[in-house]
């Protein structure tokens, strides 16, 4: 009995922990140099997930994105600011939380458009030790490790289909 409460914990525990995005203290660009995707506008859903839908609408050359909890119980969205930078010919989307703090945290995504109406995100992982003072430094290093498959966290793989 005591094994399977272990392994229990153990297996709770794997999942809370796992597909963590890298949080960066800053952008791997700024949004004034974004080239946007209007295509990304609209409304999506992931396969798989109706817990949450997403409605992403243009603000100049950003993103605002809700995120909106379907279980009925919270009424209030998490809002997103995002925006792309092209590195190499390969766009990732920066975003953080807009919650007005002054001590903001960036995701980092691969984006992988597969279709006008389907997007796969792929999030750099979490698993870097690096400090990045200047977004430059950031970008660089990116670059240098973004054609490598252990850059990406692949539970934090995720398909989007538009649904307008």
């Amino acid at each position: 009995m005591k094994l399977v409460k272990v392994a229990a914990f153990l297996g709770s525990l794997s999942l809370l922990l796992m597909g963590c995005p890298y949080e960066s203290k800053v952008p791997l660009g700024t949004s004034d140099a974004s080239k946007p995707d209007k295509d990304f506008v609209g409304k999506w859903e992931e396969k798989g997930d109706d817990d949450y839908s997403w409605k992403c609408s243009m603000d100049g050359n950003q993103y605002r994105i809700e995120k909106k909890s379907t279980d009925g119980e919270s009424s209030e969205p998490t809002i997103y600011i995002g925006w792309l930078t092209d590195i190499a010919g390969s766009p990732f989307l920066n975003v953080y939380e807009q919650d007005y703090s002054e001590d903001r945290k960036y995701y980092i995504y691969r984006v992988d458009k597969k279709s006008e109406d389907r997007i796969k995100f792929r999030a750099v992982t979490d698993n870097i030790t690096e400090e990045f003072a200047t977004s430059e430094e950031l970008k660089t290093f990116v670059k240098k490790n973004m054609e490598l498959s252990f850059f990406y966290n692949k539970d934090d793989e995720k398909t989007f289909y538009k649904e307008d």
